[in-house]
């Protein structure tokens, strides 16, 4: 890719950090350490210029106790593997997380996640999670649905535990959808799984909402391609030109 294209999307992709103190004990700075060597072997690979349909995803999913990362936590990570747009039935990842700092769950997200408050209280601890998480991703694109949310939560997870954030890249099926579908209204979850006829298993949940997010990606990628897109690089191009 063109190094002044390459430096573009680099500068469109960053996310702001958001600053929460970490602990100096044993413990923590040995799991900061692990979590630091994963975010590094991330950035590794330059993926720009790989067809999409051998680049490895990491389709994901968060659930959390409301939508300000300043003051609400992750309760629940969910994730499945794509190489392409095959879905890998054996890969999958999910874990609730034990809320850090504590945080009790809002009424209302019990309900619609289903998360209780006594399901976290013996959940995995956030830096175990993460490093879980981190390892099963390794260096793959990772693709989100309202992307904006899932990256600050975890973020602001990874500054809390180790001073740092992803450097994954990121791919949000919202802004792929509208790229291709300009007409439509509305371009939440809902709608996009009704208007590809996508079965409704899961809702809600972390490993439910990645799975038919990972479905919706399969579809939009064969639409990108047929689009005359056929790497990541031409993919962020043309989602950032929509945006004009």
């Amino acid at each position: 890719m063109d190094p002044n294209r390459l430096g573009f999307f680099r500068r469109f992709l960053k996310f702001n950090e958001v600053p929460v103190s970490t602990s100096d004990s044993q413990s923590e700075m040995q799991a900061e350490a692990l979590i630091r060597h994963l975010l590094k072997e991330a950035r590794t690979k330059e993926a720009w210029d790989v067809p999409l349909l051998e680049t490895r995803f990491v389709v994901v999913d968060t659930e959390t106790t409301g939508f300000n990362p300043n003051t609400d936590v992750l309760i629940a990570i969910g994730a499945i593997e794509m190489i392409g747009d095959q879905i890998v039935p054996a890969r999958t990842y999910h874990s609730l997380i034990r809320p850090e700092p504590e945080r009790m769950i809002p009424p209302v997200v019990v309900k619609l996640t289903g998360i209780r408050n006594e399901d976290v209280a013996t959940a995995a601890e956030l830096s175990k999670v993460l490093h879980e998480f981190l390892d099963f991703a390794k260096d793959a694109v990772l693709v989100m649905h309202h992307s904006s949310h899932d990256v600050r939560f975890l973020n602001a997870a990874l500054w809390l535990k180790s001073r740092t954030h992803l450097t994954h890249r990121v791919i949000d099926t919202f802004d792929v959808a509208k790229w291709l579908r300009p007409s439509l209204n509305q371009y939440g979850l809902d709608e996009l799984l009704a208007t590809y006829q996508i079965p409704v298993e899961g809702r809600h949940t972390a490993l439910g909402d990645a799975r038919m997010t990972g479905q919706l990606w399969k579809l939009l990628i064969h639409e990108s391609i047929e689009k005359g897109v056929s790497t990541l690089g031409d993919l962020y191009e043309q989602i950032v030109l929509s945006k004009r």
